[in-house]
């Protein structure tokens, strides 16, 4: 009785010196109805306005080297919203591959989602100290847009891809998702 008493009294001292769980989450959520992903190992923390679910893409370099891009994604309607990270071939944690290059591949390799894509926006953007790039791709067949950003974050690509009917890219919703990004070390 004198041990759950003493429990009580500790566990009521330290939520008055407002002490949290060992393992707190460092990002609050930003919308209390949207569900947060984040995870250590992709690099990123996104703030969703809806549940995701989670698949894996598997590719292979030109030189044949299997790769991995893991992606968390929701799909509401007509709206896509997902990221994805990339382990890169050859790095390792710690390093940093040169960043504008591989950036403007992976912005050229979106230019190939459908026929007829017409880049409409691209340009430099920060996030946590990162540089990244930013761009929206219009499909004209097919009436909508893709605004995404990426970036390199200790040998990670980072992707975030909103795709929606043209001109809904840079209403509100698809705006909080892309300010939720978070890059951790």
């Amino acid at each position: 009785m004198k041990s759950t008493a003493t429990f009580v009294l500790l566990a009521a001292a330290l939520a008055a010196a407002g002490c949290t769980s060992l393992t707190p989450n460092p990002f609050a959520p930003m919308h209390p109805q949207w569900s947060d992903y984040q995870s250590i190992q992709a690099r990123h923390y996104a703030n969703f306005p809806g549940k995701t679910r989670q698949s894996l893409k598997e590719s292979r370099t030109t030189g044949g080297v299997k790769v991995n891009t893991y992606l968390r994604e929701l799909q509401l309607g007509d709206r896509y919203y997902g990221t994805a990270w990339t382990l890169l071939p050859g790095s390792h944690s710690g390093t940093r591959p040169q960043v504008n290059p591989l950036l403007e591949v992976a912005a050229n390799e979106a230019m190939k989602t459908g026929p007829g894509a017409k880049l409409i926006d691209k340009h430099p953007v920060m996030v946590d100290g990162h540089t990244g790039l930013t761009y929206v791709i219009e499909l004209p067949d097919s009436k909508t847009r893709i605004r995404q950003q990426v970036f390199i974050v200790t040998g990670v690509l980072v992707e975030q891809t909103y795709t929606g009917p043209a001109g809904t890219e840079m209403e509100r919703e698809p705006g909080r998702f892309f300010d939720s990004l978070k890059l951790l070390p």
